[in-house]
């Protein structure tokens, strides 16, 4: 055991001690530790090729900063067997520097904090790519349970995160580009927007999330694109009403990432925009209070795939999904629950080619509800429960 006695330090950041620093190391191994109390960052690999972190316990709450593992820059990186409870991101990784994090492979950790769980970002100048999260166990986790985030610069391409559970997690999934634009040096510009690209999430079980939702947000002009979510299923808090539904969301461009960051979104599930090639595929998401709120919104989302979505929230009037300025959809194998209102509601006049077939809608009082500004020929509807 290493006991850092962080409650000991004061003062800001910079001036507090790392736990552990391997800065420009090849070939690091760190193993069967525990590292406890640390005054800044537990551990900090910036710069290094060839790590392997197995059977490490964190266990540290007693100072401000204190990330449990911090990947920094870092390539060929296997994350294994590790029991982390820290006041800040249980496991981030970045890239402050010009190099990207690549080739990074996180398994069978169980992960607790006081911030996120798992993070990428937010320094994000070098980028990430081929990275792989799976068979990790997440809880007691005040922000997002995994949360994707590039808003200084560089590109994110490549992500897997598969067979992940979370209890006690509030922001179970926070997807964001962003163009906070900060450099990693202080008299450096910022990078401009950076990209985000080619993510997949699958077989992801949550429960004891908070009212607010998850979100997958790009900005205008700069798209996420391709994101796939699949065998998802989430518990929300819900309780919200039908006028959060209605909030115009602001794009904050340039604010710190959180999954908090635009309030009560207008969606309890998922709310998406500013995207390019979104599916969802066996995904559910249900409340434990009845909600005001559809299960799923989209706006200026182009070419969507939703197959077999699955919700339940309680209030009769809502529209199950709201799709606003969306171009380029196929919604197919979905069943309306009981006593929905619409089961799909559009708006925006560039909404089109939106398609709905082989859906049994019937238990919904519509299955379509365009809003004036939408064309009648922007949706076809076959199938049971059709027009």
């Amino acid at each position: 055991m290493i006991d850092g006695q962080g409650g000991a330090f004061k003062g800001p950041h910079k001036v507090r001690p790392y736990l552990l620093r391997i800065i420009g190391c090849r070939d690091v191994s760190v193993r069967d530790v525990t590292l406890k109390d640390s005054a800044m960052w537990v551990q900090h690999y910036l710069a290094c090729e060839g790590v392997r972190l197995d059977g490490i316990t964190v266990t540290s709450k007693c100072n401000a900063n204190n990330d449990g593992i911090d990947i920094d820059g870092c390539q060929r990186v296997r994350i294994a067997n590790c029991d982390i409870q820290s006041g800040d991101d249980a496991i981030a990784l970045k890239s402050t520097l010009e190099r990207p994090c690549r080739h990074v492979v996180v398994t069978n950790c169980i992960l607790s904090s006081d911030c996120n769980a798992f993070k990428l970002g937010t320094e994000s100048d070098g980028g990430f790519e081929n990275i792989l999260l799976s068979n990790c166990a997440l809880y007691d986790t005040r922000l997002a349970g995994i949360a994707l985030e590039v808003v200084d610069g560089g590109a994110l391409d490549g992500v897997s995160i598969s067979h992940v559970t979370m209890q006690n997690v509030r922001g179970p999934i926070f997807i964001r580009l962003g163009n906070r634009g900060r450099g990693f040096k202080a008299e450096m510009a910022g990078l401009g927007i950076g990209s985000l690209r080619n993510v997949s999430l699958s077989d992801i079980q949550a429960i004891g999330a908070d009212p607010i939702g998850c979100s997958i947000t790009g900005l205008p002009g700069h798209p996420i694109e391709k994101v796939t979510l699949s065998h998802i299923r989430i518990r929300f808090a819900g309780g919200r009403t039908a006028d959060d539904a209605q909030r115009a969301v602001p794009e904050r461009p340039g604010a710190y990432p959180e999954y908090s960051m635009f309030g009560a979104l207008p969606a309890f599930g998922f709310y998406c925009r500013h995207v390019r090639g979104l599916a969802f595929e066996h995904v559910e998401v249900n409340t434990a209070a009845p909600e005001g709120r559809p299960s799923l919104t989209c706006e200026d989302v182009d070419t969507l795939h939703l197959f077999a979505w699955g919700a339940e929230f309680g209030v009769p009037s809502a529209p199950v999904i709201r799709l606003e300025e969306v171009r380029e959809a196929w919604i197919h194998g979905c069943v309306a629950p009981e006593k929905a209102g619409a089961y799909l509601q559009v708006g925006g006049r560039t909404s089109a080619r939106i398609r709905l077939f082989a859906n049994e809608l019937g238990a919904a009082a519509k299955a379509v509800e365009l809003n004036r500004d939408v064309p009648p020929e922007a949706v076809i509807v076959s199938g049971p429960g059709g027009q």
